[in-house]
């Protein structure tokens, strides 16, 4: 990072290492790669378990503290004296120049990194950092005086003018304001960096709120201006370069000021595209009964305290309840145990003496309030999981139920900002269509949405008002909303709805085969996570389940299911699928996915360490009790075991050996089970696909899991926000591997399947056809999506497009020779 040297550097300090990260990336929307950041947050070698470590803040201190020095932000409690016990740690030199700050983390990191990129001192970053919120306390009303630095800033400004007053090289600009957002943090950095190029002393001066000068060095300076759109600014240079200097900071600020927003919403009437299909009937509102929450203090703190720790039991159940099997499930379970909301909450209730309520929902907003400012549309997006979780804590405190829809036929369902908890419980039967006034298409709620197959549009506040309205139509590829629509375009979204219906095959039309131009055969099987998830998958014409993940039946309890509650809620989703194949997934848990009342040990690599089979060898009671409840769900139907994360031989021989264990016990009983079965693996990690020949020997089938395998593959951990552009499949690497295991599977007479997120993603299922793989599973909603890439195609054809993309160097340069074999010409 040679752009940091001799520059100030950060230490972010935070009990929770997602909170660190997202911080340091809007730091880094203000400065670049200009500033030395780490994150010492989490505790654990990794990070992964909530609190701080004094020795990963020592290491995080001696890898930015150059000669300039480094400044420490920290959260709260117990990360001011992990900061402190790191100054023990290391060399009095580097403690020496290191400054640990009161200023607040995320407000604190943004401003006292842009001041590091000027060229500030250790002393002017720390004063940056320290007054961050002065500003903003200002702004709202809050501050009993005028901000330090506000004050220090106009003394220094006047200091300027006095200078020009005494005949020093001047020159002044007056400009207004245009960008509607006024002189935010954004311009307001880029014309610090600009300004300390300059031999000149620069003032800003709010002419039109008569605040200032102050000068352009300081970003908490700059906001004390309060500066908005329409505002007259006076900006003033003294020095050498003075004119030079108020010529390129004028053009810096008119050129970062984009074109007015439109006041009225475009002719077309779009939203935000969030999930294809159109939808047309009546509208209903989404109905929230959340409770007003009461700003009443407590005569005794502790057993409010208990009282919270009790609803937040309550909330991980009736959230798991909604979001079973699904990873969105295991984000709410860490932000319900996320000290960053409930170590504030406790703390807020014996330090205000506020009942439990207040207390969280203070927490909760100030979090929300983070995600809010982010630039980055996924982190942001993350902000209605934040209001998700506190909603579910508040009803259990005061009652209240989740989100319902008034009783009707079928509708198009309004909501304002849909959280994950209400998309998924809404039945895709009952709900024709969702316009969200708020959300966007990275949100989980999205995610949800367009995985039941709901029609849907976000961003749609302007175009839809929070009251009235009869009827309403959507398109949710486009993003065109309609309220109220006339004869005519209800005849349009009619014909729309005609040609999709047509194009995707209604519901028993598809019998889950794609034949090629060639006549060979492609299987579309589903991937599912529990019963709605089957109904929908064998409506859309799936061949069978290509995985079934029973995570869903642990995940979102604090204790473990028995063996009849296993069996009952199996042979349910069995039902949907009776005569047709089921691969039942063994426990995939351990790693990213905790179960609390197994009591794992803390992991310096989760994603390495005991988790899948690794996990059900160590707990073999756990594993025999599911083994025998597949075995007795599954008398009748075709279902064969599939065991997660093998990397050996020998861990196969050993589940096999458990399986007919499990089999002896229910015969011995008398109880009537499936048997035989036959056992797979799921190919997850490098090692079990180069050593797929000798696998074979010991599993009846093959299944590719390409989330795990890329994320292995590349050495990227999955959902890293920096590390997203490895987390693609069609890597050549990783294409090379689905290969080598086709190849054993074919020469041994097995088959194979690919069962990640790429097997739906229509710019890789071609590549992994082209490579042999004939079983493709699936959610169910991008079955239509992968037909239409593969529709025309031979299997000569994508075989000579995945060996050209074996012989590429990246993911973007795979995924084009497909793109580039289906344009015309």
């Amino acid at each position: 990072m040679s752009g940091a040297a001799g520059r100030v550097g950060l230490v972010l300090v935070s009990h929770s290492r997602v909170l660190a990260e997202a911080t340091e990336a809007l730091a880094r929307q203000m400065t670049g790669e200009a500033v030395a950041i780490a994150c010492a947050a989490g505790a654990g070698d990794g990070g992964a378990e909530l609190g701080t470590d004094a020795t990963a803040i020592a290491a995080a201190i001696e890898r930015v503290c150059g000669p300039a020095g480094a400044v420490v932000l920290m959260d709260i409690g117990g990360a001011i004296l992990s900061a402190e016990m790191a100054l023990e740690l290391i060399d009095p030199a580097i403690a020496a120049r290191t400054r640990l700050t009161g200023g607040p983390i995320v407000e604190g990191a943004v401003a006292a990194a842009v001041r590091a990129a000027a060229g500030g001192t250790l002393d002017q970053v720390t004063a940056e950092a320290r007054q961050a919120l002065g500003p903003k306390a200002e702004q709202l009303g809050e501050a009993e005086r005028p901000a330090s630095a506000a004050v220090a800033a106009t003394d220094a400004a006047a200091a300027a003018v006095a200078a020009t007053d005494a005949g020093a090289l001047a020159a002044t600009v007056e400009l207004a304001i245009a960008d509607p957002g006024g002189l935010h943090a954004r311009p307001a950095a880029r014309l610090i960096t600009r300004a300390v190029a300059f031999d000149a002393a620069l003032t800003l001066e709010n002419v039109t709120a008569a605040r200032g000068p102050v000068p352009a060095s300081s970003l908490i300076a700059l906001a004390s201006l309060g500066a908005r759109r329409g505002d007259v600014l006076r900006l003033r240079g003294t020095g050498r370069q003075a004119v030079e200097a108020v010529e390129a900071l004028a053009a810096l600020l008119q050129r970062d000021a984009p074109p007015a927003a439109p006041t009225a919403p475009p002719a077309s009437c779009h939203a935000i595209p969030v999930a294809p299909g159109v939808a047309l009937g009546p509208m209903v509102r989404l109905v929230r009964s959340i409770p007003e929450v009461p700003e009443t203090t407590v005569d005794d703190p502790a057993a409010e305290a208990e009282r919270l720790r009790r609803a937040l039991d309550l909330a991980a159940q009736d959230l798991g309840s909604a979001l079973r099997g699904t990873d969105i499930l295991d984000a709410h379970q860490a932000l319900l145990c996320d000290p960053a909301l409930v170590d504030e909450a406790i703390s807020r209730i014996e330090r205000e003496r506020c009942n439990a309520a207040w207390a969280f929902r203070q927490a909760i907003d100030a979090a929300a309030a983070i995600y809010r400012q982010l630039d980055d549309p996924y982190l942001r997006a993350r902000e209605a999981d934040v209001h998700d979780v506190g909603d579910a804590v508040v009803r259990a405190l005061l009652g209240g139920a989740a989100a319902v829809l008034p009783d009707g036929p079928p509708a198009v369902v309004v909501a304002e900002d849909l959280t994950p908890s209400e998309a998924a419980r809404l039945e895709p039967g009952r709900v024709l269509g969702v316009i969200d006034r708020r959300g966007g298409p990275t949100s989980h709620a999205a995610i949800l949405l367009r995985s039941a197959g709901i029609p849907a549009v976000a961003g749609a506040a302007a175009l839809v008002p929070d009251a009235g309205g009869a009827r309403a139509g959507l398109d949710g590829a486009t993003g065109e909303v309609w309220l109220d629509p006339d004869p005519e375009t209800t005849i349009e979204l009619q014909r729309r709805q005609a040609a999709l219906r047509a194009s995707r095959r209604p519901p028993g039309a598809r019998d889950g085969r794609l034949r090629l131009a060639c006549g060979r055969e492609v299987e579309l099987w589903a991937n599912v996570a529990g019963p709605s998830d089957a109904r929908v998958a064998r409506e859309a014409g799936a061949v069978g389940i290509g995985l079934l993940r029973t995570e869903m039946l642990f995940l979102d309890r604090v204790d473990e299911p028995g063996e009849d509650e296993q069996a009952e809620l199996l042979a349910e989703i069995f039902a949907a699928f009776a005569g047709a194949p089921i691969v039942v997934r063994t426990l995939d848990a351990g790693g990213d996915k905790a179960l609390p009342y197994l009591d794992l040990d803390a992991e310096a690599n989760p994603s390495l360490g005991v988790r899948g089979v690794r996990l059900s060898l160590a707990r073999p009671a756990l594993l025999e009790a599911q083994l025998r409840a597949i075995l007795v769900a599954g008398r009748g139907h075709d279902i064969r075991v599939l065991i997660p994360m093998v990397s050996t031989a020998a861990e196969v021989s050993a589940v096999r050996a458990a399986l007919e264990r499990a089999h002896e016990a229910l015969a011995a009983t008398g109880a009537a089970h499936r048997w035989p079965v036959a056992t797979g693996i799921m190919v997850e990690v490098p090692s079990a696909a180069l050593m797929a020949e000798r696998l074979a020997r010991q599993a009846d089938f093959f299944s590719i899991g390409t989330n795990d395998l890329t994320q292995h593959t590349l050495a990227a951990e999955r959902g890293h926000p920096r590390l997203h552009a490895l987390a693609d499949p069609a890597h050549p690497a990783v294409l090379r591997l689905v290969r080598t295991v086709v190849e054993a599977g074919h020469a041994a007479k097995r088959p194979v399947s690919v069962c990640g997120e790429a097997a739906g993603d229509p710019g890789v299922a071609p590549l992994l056809v082209g490579l042999g793989i004939t079983r493709l599973s699936m959610c169910a909603s991008a079955f239509d999506a992968v037909e239409d890439a593969l529709a025309g195609a031979s299997f000569a054809d994508l075989a000579t497009i995945a060996e050209e993309a074996l012989a590429v160097d990246d993911a973007a340069a795979a995924r084009a020779t497909h793109a580039a074999a289906r344009r015309p010409g």
